[in-house]
């Protein structure tokens, strides 16, 4: 059977002969992806699951009601907000970028959707009211 290249790391792997539209490799990191994926899908397209999904987080929240509170106690207040970094050969480029933080496993699995202009642009009309844009 023929190599393809993994969805989410970009790795050739070889599917398994039972899942001939297998689009993920084995790696705990692409599973995970594709779990997320399927999730956020299903999430948008089929209400019952979307439902049940509601009823049981409610069941979960009505069982730990201290949850958050605690979590919130116990989290660094002072702990610096995370930091994306976008390594390009040449010129930066300026656009928008989804930009999903590979972090400890926390309270939220998010994927942020954030805007990157480069931090020193140099100004063409060379004029101070361009330069203040930086």
């Amino acid at each position: 059977m023929p190599t393809k290249n993994c969805a989410c790391c970009g790795e050739p792997f070889t599917p398994r002969p039972q899942v001939p539209d297998q689009a993920y490799c084995s790696a705990p990191a692409c599973q995970r992806e594709r779990r997320l994926r399927w999730q956020s899908v299903k999430m948008q397209t089929d209400p019952d699951y979307r439902d049940n999904q509601s009823r049981s987080q409610r069941a979960w929240l009505d069982r730990n009601p201290d949850y958050w509170r605690t979590y919130r106690s116990q989290t660094d207040k002072s702990s610096p907000a995370p930091v994306a970094t976008v390594v390009t050969k040449g010129t930066p480029l300026s656009g928008l970028y989804w930009i999903k933080f590979q972090q400890e496993p926390s309270a939220k699995s998010d994927v942020w959707i954030a805007e990157i202009t480069p931090a020193r642009v140099e100004c063409p009309c060379k004029k101070d009211a361009c330069k203040e844009r930086t």
